[in-house]
């Protein structure tokens, strides 16, 4: 019961660190009953510290030079590697080296073949054509040369011009149509193995005379194209198969001095003979070309 008196305030009570309870953090946890003492302290996460970890100190090692490594001796691997660059270097100036003497050679064997071997006199090609063809020229039977024949619309002739070409190894060729058959259907077919003409065409044997002088060599039946044309026809000794008494093909390599007589077999159409032409070549020489008188 009241007496009537205003209520007395309590006396304050003085809380320190020591009356207070420990909080949970700090308490330790009593083990439970059965479980491992030591497992449990194992499991437990470490208290983290409050102390921070001071960094260390950095170093500038760009600025000071006592601080940067110590530079080490190249490695065997690094001194053989110059090696290689000197074999490469070696095999380059070989090279070079070869290059110039195969041009030196190239060279030197131009100038010998137009002007050294075999004396022959270069004129402009009889039949005007490109300098790609190396020039023939026609001789009479004196040896004297003649400027005024030997092309298509002006041929040599038959059994009185020799014509000649000089060759890449310096020596010279020449080519004389001594005697022509002009019905040689019967001679060729002699020969059961050779085939009979054109239903068209006729044969016709050309006895050839082939002579070399000079350096190096030639063979005729690989070097020397032999033709027959006329107005509707044209036939070559290397596209017929027809053996004759003494066929081209017979004629081994001839060298300086050497001289050779062939016959070779060609066809004609009928009633062309009028306009007959016997075109001859070497492989780089122009086409020189014979008639009839």
């Amino acid at each position: 019961m009241s007496d009537g008196s205003s209520p007395q305030p309590l006396p304050a009570l003085a809380l320190d660190d020591a009356a207070l309870p420990a909080t949970t953090a700090e308490a330790p946890l009593a083990p439970a009953q059965g479980d491992d003492p030591q497992t449990d302290t194992a499991q437990a996460e470490p208290a983290q510290s409050d102390t921070v970890q001071a960094e260390p100190a950095r170093v500038d090692t760009w600025s000071d030079p006592s601080l940067l490594p110590h530079p080490s001796a190249p490695s065997e691997r690094a001194r053989s590697s110059a090696l290689p660059i000197v074999a490469i270097v070696l095999s380059s100036l070989a090279l070079a080296v070869s290059s110039l003497v195969l041009v030196l050679v190239l060279v030197l064997g131009g100038l010998f073949y137009y002007f050294g071997g075999a004396p022959y006199e270069l004129s402009d090609p009889v039949g005007g054509y490109s300098s790609m063809y190396t020039p023939g020229r026609v001789t009479d039977a004196s040896g004297a040369v003649v400027t005024d024949v030997g092309t298509y619309d002006r041929p040599a002739t038959l059994g009185e011009h020799t014509l000649s070409w000089p060759t890449v190894s310096g020596g010279i060729v020449e080519v004389t149509i001594t005697e022509v058959d002009w019905d040689a259907d019967a001679a060729v077919a002699a020969d059961p193995a050779n085939p009979p003409p054109d239903p068209s065409a006729g044969y016709v044997l050309a006895t050839v005379d082939v002579a070399y002088t000079g350096p190096g060599g030639t063979v005729p039946n690989e070097d020397l194209y032999l033709c027959l044309e006329s107005m509707s026809w044209a036939s070559c000794h290397m596209d017929l198969d027809v053996a004759s008494a003494a066929p081209l093909r017979d004629i081994g390599a001839l060298t300086d001095g050497d001289r050779a007589t062939a016959i070779v077999a060609l066809e004609l159409a009928e009633g062309e003979r009028g306009s007959a032409l016997f075109s001859i070549e070497t492989i780089d020489g122009e086409p020189l070309y014979l008639a009839e008188r």
